[in-house]
């Protein structure tokens, strides 16, 4: 085979991968292998193949009931694109200042679905980031205060629904795991647009957020600072300032 003849499988080969991730995504339930093969016009051993290769490097994930759909791979390309559009070298700096007013780290995270990436950290060798977030997933939403902000945009049914998939597990001696409870800080904090978890997440830590906003007013992400429980006691009213006027400039520069 010539390589002009190699050259043009591999782009057939390509768009096929491609359009199969289109569908694919485009289907709240996945779909099959069958179904696949006659919305792309494919033969089955065509389709099964290119299946498999998508499958093995997890851009896609096979049901118990031979549906396919999107797997981790394609997760993690969606969260470089978010780090890419939102943390722009101007909410890089609108951190940076925050981070430098309030003495303490600050944090960006973006919102899709039930996940929470974190986009950007600024921190420095004075003010270091908490150790178990990291530029990438963060988990356990119903203790952190980013997390509250993503919750609380969900009415109390969602909130259900939400728990029922994740749970609600402690992961400090002060985690509110109960539903009840949560749906009540839940309601402050859709009253309040701030969110704040007091060693909730780590022992002798605390956190406060603010909901990043898109044009629509739909909450996209939110910005946060943490310091240690003591040192948020003796200044709550002062981050609660700083990370509300953190989260306006980088709802700003998204708008722009």
């Amino acid at each position: 085979m010539g390589s002009d003849s190699r050259d043009a499988a591999g782009i057939r080969s390509a768009d096929r991968v491609l359009r199969i991730l289109d569908e694919v995504g485009g289907s709240a339930e996945g779909l099959t292998a069958a179904e696949l093969a006659s919305r792309l016009g494919l033969s089955p051993a065509t389709t099964y193949r290119l299946l498999a290769t998508l499958q093995a490097h997890d851009y896609l994930v096979r049901s118990a009931t031979s549906r396919y759909a999107l797997g981790r791979a394609v997760d993690g390309l969606g969260r470089a694109v978010r780090s890419q559009l939102v943390a722009t070298a101007e909410v890089r700096g609108i951190l940076d200042d925050m981070r430098d007013a309030a003495r303490a780290p600050a944090y960006l995270t973006v919102f899709r679905g039930d996940d929470i990436a974190v986009a950007h950290v600024a921190e420095s060798a004075a003010h270091p980031r908490i150790g178990q977030l990291h530029v990438g997933f963060a988990d356990a939403a119903h203790v952190t205060a980013f997390g509250k902000l993503m919750l609380a945009a969900r009415d109390d049914d969602e909130v259900r629904r939400y728990l029922e998939r994740r749970g609600a597990p402690a992961i400090s001696p002060r985690s509110v795991t109960g539903e009840r409870a949560l749906l009540q800080q839940l309601d402050e904090v859709r009253a309040l647009q701030i969110a704040v978890e007091v060693e909730e997440y780590m022992p002798k830590l605390a956190c406060i957020a603010a909901p990043v906003k898109s044009r629509s007013g739909r909450t996209v992400g939110a910005v946060s600072l943490s310091t240690t429980a003591d040192d948020f006691a003796s200044r709550a009213h002062e981050l609660e300032k700083i990370v509300r006027r953190g989260a306006w400039h980088v709802s700003s520069s998204l708008h722009a």
